[in-house]
């Protein structure tokens, strides 16, 4: 009889060890993957201020004065009426000797 508890003690043993590092297993993949979400959304706030950022400066970039200004500095000017061709379906092309204005 005295023999017959002890292979089911050591069974019991192992179960438990086993159940425990299956435990801490689980704990350490936890903790690994709360550290990515953690990076994951560190990342995503510094993409949405960099996107801000960007959507300013394009605004920025856009706006007409400063077209022109640049334009002005690198010696464009405005174009005369006789020089625009209007483009579109609702456009009129005036032809004159068979050539478009």
């Amino acid at each position: 009889m005295k023999s017959g508890w002890l292979p089911s003690w050591w069974a019991s043993v192992l179960a438990t060890t086993l159940a425990f590092l299956m435990h801490l297993a689980l704990v350490f993949e936890t903790y690994d993957l709360g550290y990515k979400v953690s990076a994951a959304r560190k990342r995503e706030r510094e993409l949405r201020d960099q996107r801000t950022l960007l959507q300013l400066e394009a605004a920025t970039l856009r706006q007409v004065d400063r077209v022109e200004t640049v334009a002005r500095g690198l010696g464009m000017e405005v174009a005369g009426p006789e020089r625009v061709i209007m483009v579109g379906a609702g456009a009129a092309r005036p032809r004159v000797s068979g050539r478009v204005q």
